[in-house]
């Protein structure tokens, strides 16, 4: 018999993935502009209150310029690092971009989650053992029989969807155990299947 089932669970903390970036004819002045616009901006963020700041390594890569004769030749060097900023505190998003902007910010990124997500899946492996369990007294009780030992348990696969739409709503149609309100707005699926096995008496 399988069960299966499904939990919305609402992001209580996010991630900012700044990408600060300096360029120059000079690999060396790069770096250094580099480290001055990374090093203010770390004392700055480190300075607010709820916000965990994370320093990923220097990069460098050569910038090319293409000429009218579609000729690419070497015009600067870039040298990159990537800054993420944790926060449960989502109204501090604009001000950690924002912070960041003047200090050679060249891409950012918003990844929203839940640090709940290993304890949810504890919640739904229960859940889908339970709509298993009552989908094999259903089918046994409308077939004048009953159940006997469990004999095997299998878990199936569990996954999350990192982005939410229709799609996911209507997907719950398939799921034995789920909420049959539309999730919040945000929130992460969390699904997961169960076959067990039962000896008939």
């Amino acid at each position: 018999v399988g069960g299966s089932a499904s939990l919305d669970i609402v992001p209580d903390e996010a991630c900012v993935e700044l990408t600060l970036v300096a360029r120059d004819a000079s690999m060396p002045v790069a770096h250094a502009a580099l480290v001055v616009a990374n090093d203010a901006l770390l004392a700055d963020l480190r300075q607010r209150s709820g916000l965990v700041v994370e320093q990923g390594a220097v990069s460098y890569s050569p910038d090319y310029d293409t000429d009218g004769a579609g000729r690419s030749h070497l015009a600067r060097y870039a040298a990159s690092t990537q800054v993420n900023v944790r926060t449960r505190d989502f109204a501090q998003i604009p001000d950690v971009i924002g912070r960041a902007s003047p200090r050679g910010l060249d891409r950012v990124s918003v990844v929203y989650y839940s640090t709940k997500i290993v304890s949810k899946k504890v919640e739904v492996r229960a859940h889908a053992l339970e709509a298993a369990h009552e989908k094999a007294l259903a089918m046994t009780g409308t077939l004048g029989v009953s159940l006997g030992d469990v004999v095997t348990i299998v878990e199936g696969d569990s996954h999350t969807n990192a982005s939410v739409g229709v799609g996911s709503y209507l997907e719950r149609g398939a799921v034995d155990k789920a909420s049959d309100a539309p999730a919040p707005p945000g929130a992460i699926p969390l699904s997961m299947s169960v076959t067990v096995v039962y000896r008939l008496r």
